[in-house]
């Protein structure tokens, strides 16, 4: 088996049969489709059952272990040389088959990054300036930045990747054991592969949306405690600079919807300020974030209606010739 489609789901049904119907018709020779069903009801195995004779489907349905534990069960689980992890999202025509010929072109790859779209077709998730091997993994977390935590973007060679598994039991319950394994595959691998082109196609996450994670504590705080535990593989100012935006963008973000009214999303109501204190202190940035976070919700509200107000009257009207 060359390469294993590893895709762990809960509760998302109508995505699943939408991801499967994108692999009809694609280059599945020597590939294996893992899926690891935690629903608590039937309703995905009952869609995934209509596609076992047509794709070749290992299933396993277990009860709900979270995240982290999903995407380490099927990493190990997996029979192919090469893993790439999926999500939710739309594979393109012929992508498998793109992939595959990579892999069998160039078998000591220890990483891959699959570029994609947004469902427009146009917004791709990073510019790569074409497909290529990386001159190290200092080129490869710089082009990609924080979009290295994609999870569908994601392919390893499997004895690379589970080299990072027992060091990765840490950080269980930060939604990040996937983003620690990348980091990994990066400090210990040798060859790094970028595949250009619209290869899968992503949902966008549009503000407030409810998840089943907290997006600051995830996102502002997790991200840069796994990041950090690979200051000794990296270039020291590239990973502070990543952290550094990282950090910029959630707590903006925080801000931004919390000022909209949103509740649930960044806008949660509980933003973790201790927590980010212990990370963050000594970026010159957190102390603008702190007492913006801190504003109560209705004067938030009130100086971003009045911020928004004074933005649209100083935009120039746009007259027709």
């Amino acid at each position: 088996m060359l390469l294993s489609v590893c895709i762990p789901t809960y509760g998302q049904p109508n995505q699943m049969r939408r991801t499967l119907d994108s692999l009809l018709g694609q280059d599945l020779q020597d590939v294996e489709i893992v899926i690891r069903d935690d629903n608590p009801d039937a309703e995905t195995e009952k869609i995934i059952s209509g596609y076992l004779t047509r794709l070749p489907i290992r299933y396993i349905h277990l009860k709900k272990e979270g995240v982290d534990l999903a995407f380490m069960f099927v990493s190990r689980d997996a029979r192919g040389s090469f893993v790439w992890w999926f999500g939710d999202d739309v594979f393109c025509p012929g992508t498998v088959g793109r992939v595959l010929g990579v892999l069998r072109q160039a078998a000591d790859i220890d990483f891959m990054y699959i570029n994609s779209t947004d469902m427009t077709g146009e917004n791709y998730s990073v510019h790569l300036g074409g497909s290529r091997v990386t001159k190290d993994q200092n080129e490869v977390l710089s082009i990609l930045k924080d979009q290295l935590g994609f999870c569908s973007a994601m392919l390893f060679r499997r004895e690379t990747l589970l080299s990072g598994m027992e060091r990765a039991a840490s950080f269980i319950g930060t939604s990040w054991v996937t983003l620690f394994l990348s980091f990994n595959a990066l400090s210990v691998g040798k060859k790094f592969y970028l595949l250009d082109g619209r290869n899968f196609l992503s949902d966008e996450k549009p503000a407030g949306e409810a998840r089943w994670y907290d997006s600051f504590e995830v996102h502002g705080i997790n991200y840069a405690l796994v990041a950090r535990e690979f200051t000794e593989s990296f270039d020291r100012n590239l990973l502070r600079n990543i952290q550094a935006q990282k950090f910029g963008r959630s707590w903006r973000a925080v801000v931004v919807e919390r000022a909209k009214g949103f509740t649930t999303g960044f806008g949660s109501s509980t933003p973790k300020i201790v927590k980010m204190a212990k990370v963050f202190w000594s970026y010159p940035e957190f102390y603008l974030a702190v007492p913006l976070m801190l504003i109560p919700r209705p004067l938030l509200q009130l100086c971003y209606s009045l911020y928004k107000r004074a933005s649209c009257a100083g935009t120039p009207s746009v007259r027709s010739s």
